[in-house]
């Protein structure tokens, strides 16, 4: 597209045209005044009367520089006709002819450069717009990423790297007593779930006692008859203000956690009175429910070692109560799974020995080296989890002994995802043949 010089300099059409009659009308006018003996300035270095002309073309390109030459000859041989310039000199059509093309060339040249200056403005104008657009991006995607930070301030890690924290921490306390190991509870959940201001107190039938074994933060005393504390006794799980909101605003506290084991027994309970504000949310009350959870249970039983025997058989059952509860409470999946070796061989042993060997950090597995029978819980694991370990376990019998799990008479009795009904987590637990 062409741009007009109207719309690049703002000049009105009519001014424009105003300024090249004026032009053209000193062109005429001003020689004829200076030199009437010469007013077509023949004899002299340069043909002035050809200069506004020339001017026109220069500010108002070829049409405008054309029109002006064109008036200007006319208005010459007209003012010839009536014997105004009074000369004998012949009208020097070659020469003006010569100045006019110069003009038209110079106009030329102007409309060629004003459309490149339009080009550059153009993109000029692109490029600032698309500046402006990615800072305008840019100071989004800072401040989202600054919102995403605050949100994972206290859920950095996975669930799954969450819960192997709580058994770490606790499984390297000498005493699994509560006031003994208050501190690294009440450390593991300001960690992960980004509470400001919480105080850790014990529980005895059914009532919060004594000083508060671990605190951080500025924090009131304890108030056992708070509508969320209540709430938290009569529904044995973390209460939130969100769920609470008919009565949270009597309440002090944003949420109530108890230490609860599989068999509903509080041991404590935190009392939360400042949270980070964007961690309040589903995800992280989750997370702390199911670590609470946990930290009941290893209270209760010291897990030192993953793999159990028959005699443990107690405690891995509640570890499946455990994860049946979490798979209906907070859809968490987890897998059941027996596997066999239905004909004692060392080939068959090895591999059991192996599949003890390389547990995974959160799978509790009970062995019956009688029976040759395993037994695995694996927690926060879906069906393409449990298809995908027996194809690796498949694939590594056959790369050290040379042959397949079914050739080996290993056979996988039980696949079960949770939640399952009593009688399924029952027929699961037996070991005999």
């Amino acid at each position: 597209m062409k741009p007009s010089l109207r719309k690049a300099r703002q000049v009105p059409e009519s001014q424009a045209w105003l300024e090249v009659l004026v032009f053209t009308a000193l062109a005429l006018a001003i020689p004829a005044w200076l030199r009437p003996s010469d007013p077509f300035w023949q004899h002299g270095d340069f043909a002035w009367p050809m200069l506004g002309p020339l001017l026109v073309a220069l500010r108002y390109g070829f049409a405008k520089g054309l029109a002006s030459v064109l008036l200007l000859v006319a208005g010459q041989l007209l003012l010839r006709r009536v014997d105004a310039l009074v000369t004998a000199q012949d009208y020097p059509f070659g020469t003006m002819v010569g100045y006019a093309l110069v003009a038209m060339v110079a106009g030329e040249f102007r409309d060629l450069w004003e459309r490149t200056n339009e080009q550059q403005k153009l993109q000029l104008d692109y490029v600032r717009d698309r500046l402006d657009t990615f800072t305008r991006h840019y100071h989004l995607l800072r401040s989202s990423h600054d919102r995403l930070e605050q949100m994972l301030a206290g859920h950095a890690l996975s669930l799954r790297e969450s819960l192997q924290a709580v058994r770490s921490a606790i499984g390297q306390l000498q005493e699994r007593r509560l006031d003994k190991a208050a501190r690294a509870i009440l450390g593991l959940f300001v960690e992960y779930g980004g509470l400001q201001s919480v105080s850790l107190y014990a529980v005895e039938d059914g009532d919060i006692i004594g000083e508060p074994l671990a605190r951080v933060g500025q924090t009131q005393p304890a108030n056992s008859k708070d509508p969320m504390v209540l709430a938290m006794f009569e529904q044995r799980e973390l209460i939130s203000v969100a769920q609470l909101q008919s009565r949270a605003e009597q309440s002090q506290y944003q949420i109530v956690i108890p230490l609860i084991d599989v068999n509903d027994r509080v041991y404590g309970v935190l009392l939360v009175e400042q949270i980070q504000f964007f961690t309040l949310r589903e995800s992280t009350l989750t997370l702390m429910a199911v670590m609470a959870g946990h930290v009941g249970d290893l209270l209760r039983h010291a897990l030192a070692n993953p793999v159990m025997g028959p005699d443990e058989k107690p405690y891995f059952h509640a570890q499946v109560l455990r994860a049946q509860r979490e798979a209906k409470r907070y859809a968490i999946p987890a897998q059941l799974m027996k596997i066999r070796a239905t004909e004692p061989s060392a080939q068959a042993e090895r591999v059991l020995e192996h599949l003890n060997a390389t547990r995974r950090g959160l799978d509790v597995y009970l062995y019956d080296a009688q029976s040759l029978t395993l037994l695995l819980l694996m927690p926060l694991a879906d069906e393409l989890d449990q298809a995908g370990f027996i194809g690796r376990i498949n694939s590594w019998s056959v790369e050290r002994l040379g042959k397949s799990l079914a050739e080996l008479n290993i056979q996988v009795e039980e696949q079960r995802s949770l939640p399952v009904d009593e009688e399924a987590i029952n027929h699961f637990m037996e070991l005999g043949r």
